[in-house]
């Protein structure tokens, strides 16, 4: 089930691209919608949260956690579109795709676990199949900006963090909870870089328009993306969520494709075949044998230890 939500969280990401397109098309701007996404995502998850608040306390740990999933979600929001700004789209969503490996190796390293030979062989399908599903030419590689290329990689290692560090999260604590407060630390980094001078001239110019295509991407990019994962990665590990996270792209060009009418040849689809492939063999295969426990990392080992210890605590009889 916390597969599932993931899979869903990764295509309601993929939809953003097509829906941004039409928003662009009724006149809004890339400043307007990035700050109307953290704007309407923080107040929509905020009424869930207050409707919906149970769950254990957050404790010390957790809000530093919190902490870093928020400013993780911002750092990857600014360099992915400093990144879009001087690449073809094409090559920034290749460098992006970078978190797939990075989320791999920075979970290796965590758990102290290394991947086995199927999930290698799911992330070179997954990162052939991006090359192609986003027709990255060998012409479009040709004077890459150094500076544009380490924008995209920073994003990249920005979303595999926040990958990591979100399977940290306690499952106890609310998810509505948690999810309002990532979005609100979001949003205030981000809007300490794009000032929301571009969304208050919209809204008052267009109320209607900035409203109706902010709440759609809002919805998409941030409100239930976030609020899924949130609830599916501590439960399937930060690893295994950076390749069900790839269904992203596959669900970007499908959208493309119905919603905005683009031309996509064989090539790209078979790139999309090629990372579909990729997740199976990434996840399928390597549990052939049974599924394998998660190791738990050191701070969830260390987590455990302080409850189990406070527990003990509790039992002892008073005098």
């Amino acid at each position: 089930m916390y597969a599932i939500m993931m899979l869903c969280a990764a295509a309601m990401y993929g939809l953003v691209s097509p829906v941004l397109r039409i928003a662009y098309a009724a006149g809004l701007d890339p400043a307007t919608a990035t700050d109307a996404q953290y704007a309407i995502a923080a107040v929509c998850l905020w009424l869930v949260a207050m409707v919906r608040h149970r769950g254990k306390r957050i404790d010390r740990c957790q809000w530093m956690l919190i902490l870093l999933i928020g400013l993780m979600n911002a750092l990857f929001c600014y360099t992915y579109y400093r990144a879009l700004a001087v690449l073809p789209a094409s090559l920034a969503i290749v460098f992006m795709f970078q978190f797939v490996w990075m989320a791999t190796l920075i979970d290796a390293v965590w758990h102290r676990r290394w991947p086995g030979p199927a999930k290698w062989l799911g992330l070179l399908f997954i990162l052939g199949g991006t090359v192609l599903a986003v027709g990255a030419t060998g012409a479009a590689w040709k004077d890459v900006p150094v500076g544009a290329a380490l924008l995209g990689l920073g994003a990249a290692l920005a979303y595999a963090i926040n990958l990591t560090v979100s399977a940290q999260n306690d499952p106890a604590v609310s998810p509505e909870l948690r999810s309002a407060l990532v979005i609100t630390v979001a949003g205030i980094a981000v809007l300490s870089v794009f000032p929301p001078g571009a969304f208050v001239h919209h809204l008052a110019a267009r109320p209607p328009i900035t409203l109706f295509w902010g709440f759609w991407i809002a919805l998409l990019s941030q409100v239930l993306p976030t609020l899924f994962a949130l609830i599916a990665i501590p439960r399937i590990g930060g690893r295994m969520a950076a390749v069900l996270g790839t269904l992203e792209l596959p669900v970007a060009v499908v959208g493309a494709w119905l919603m905005n009418g683009d031309h996509v040849s064989p090539l790209r689809w078979l790139g999309v075949l090629l990372i579909l492939a990729g997740m199976v063999i990434s996840e399928a295969m390597s549990r052939e044998k049974g599924p394998a426990a998660e190791a738990a990392s050191p701070l969830q080992t260390r987590m455990r230890w302080r409850r189990k210890r406070a527990v003990r605590w509790r039992e002892v009889p008073r005098r």
